[in-house]
């Protein structure tokens, strides 16, 4: 069923559970009701506007510097938010353990915001899906004939959605079918696709899970650089003396406590960060189905290759059958008439040949007779 958005007039798909519901536009992101009764829109095919096709964008992977730029912005702050709590254990954690915490942190903040520009560009490709792409006024099945119609439908989507995953990936469908008109090619682009773009998809998160990987690792290595220094402390100091002996173990043991702090801080990020890395890559994931769901059941159920344009020539041309069909009666007709003629006239050579070999059969006849006769008489 399809509606129009009341603000920016974008044309929607909508079913039957949307009847009555509240939806977002995926163009103009105003929000508006579906009506309970949604009638079949109708209407001609507009002109056909010039294909110029549009340069696609990165639908996976985030900007680098972007990211990079705002996570840095967003550690610093929240250090700097720490200071008025740095006498507090958590004011210690993050500002009093040195290089490695405040690494960890910025890594940190650096992933999440991956992860928050990953969940924005997903949320646009899900808003594309509800584009009404095949609208029914076009036809209800795609064949040679108006496959240039729908691919110029899908030039009219607002430029906000034009560029998706799902656009993008039926406007190249359809373009494919208009040249070759074959359900089989259409169908084995449309599986390698996915396959690209599931794998685009899988290697976006790599930056993520490095990060994943290395905080954790730099608690580590910040525990390894306390524990020597808390060891070198130790030694330090002097062993004869009871009281800097005691001094130099409760200096040994509070390092050891600041040294095994980067590794808490490092493990709980980690753990933090886990959660909505998997829930975003669940989400995309969710997604690329959706849209694979949507070519599969959409998309090529409505090709018709059967209906070439060779077809559609010979089904014009089928008034001109009878014609084609007397006119081949005439032409035995008068070929009957030929032979008939031609029979005739090779019966009357046949008797004029048959009568002249007779008057030379009795020529000769005669001509023997009398000489056998002479021949008698002279004997």
């Amino acid at each position: 069923m399809q509606i129009s958005c009341p603000k920016c007039s974008t044309a929607l798909s909508v079913t039957e559970e949307h009847l009555g519901q509240q939806v977002q536009c995926p163009a103009c992101q105003s929000r508006f009701a579906v009506p309970n009764e949604v009638a079949s829109s109708g209407g001609g095919a507009s002109k056909n506007p010039e294909r110029t096709g549009w340069e696609e964008g990165d639908h996976a992977n985030v900007s680098f510097g972007k990211s990079l730029l705002i996570g840095a912005g967003i550690s610093i702050l929240f250090l700097f938010m720490m200071f008025p709590f740095k006498s507090t254990r958590l004011g210690e954690l993050f500002l009093d353990r040195g290089w490695v915490n405040w690494t960890e942190t910025f890594l940190f903040c650096w992933g999440i915001v991956i992860l928050v520009m990953k969940w924005k560009k997903n949320q646009s490709q899900s808003q594309a899906v509800l584009l009404n792409l095949f609208p029914e006024h076009l036809g209800k099945e795609i064949h040679a004939g108006n496959v240039g119609e729908f691919i110029d439908n899908i030039y009219r989507v607002p430029l906000t959605l034009r560029d998706s995953l799902i656009v993008n990936r039926i406007r190249k469908a359809l373009e494919l079918f208009e040249s070759r008109t074959n359900n089989g090619e259409v169908g084995a682009y449309l599986n390698t696709q996915s396959d690209i773009d599931a794998n685009r998809s899988s290697g976006s998160y790599s930056l993520v899970r490095v990060f994943l990987w290395a905080i954790p690792i730099l608690g580590f290595i910040g525990t390894v650089i306390g524990l020597s220094v808390a060891v070198g402390s130790l030694s330090m100091g002097d062993n004869a003396d009871p009281e800097a002996l005691k001094s130099s173990i409760n200096s040994l043991t509070s390092g050891l406590g600041t040294a095994f702090d980067t590794t808490l801080l490092g493990l709980v990020l980690s753990i933090l960060m886990s959660f909505p890395l998997a829930a975003v890559q669940k989400k995309e994931d969710e997604t690329l189905t959706m849209i694979d769901a949507f070519c599969v059941e959409e998309l090529l159920p409505k090709l018709n290759d059967s209906r070439t344009l060779v077809g559609d020539e010979l089904i014009q041309q089928a008034d001109s059958i009878p014609q084609l069909v007397a006119s081949l009666a005439r032409a035995h007709e008068t070929f009957l008439v030929n032979l008939n003629e031609s029979t005739r006239q090779m019966t009357y050579v046949g008797e004029l040949m048959q009568d002249r070999l007779d008057d030379h059969k009795k020529v000769v006849e005669d001509s023997f007779t009398d000489a056998v006769s002479r021949m008698s008489k002279s004997s």
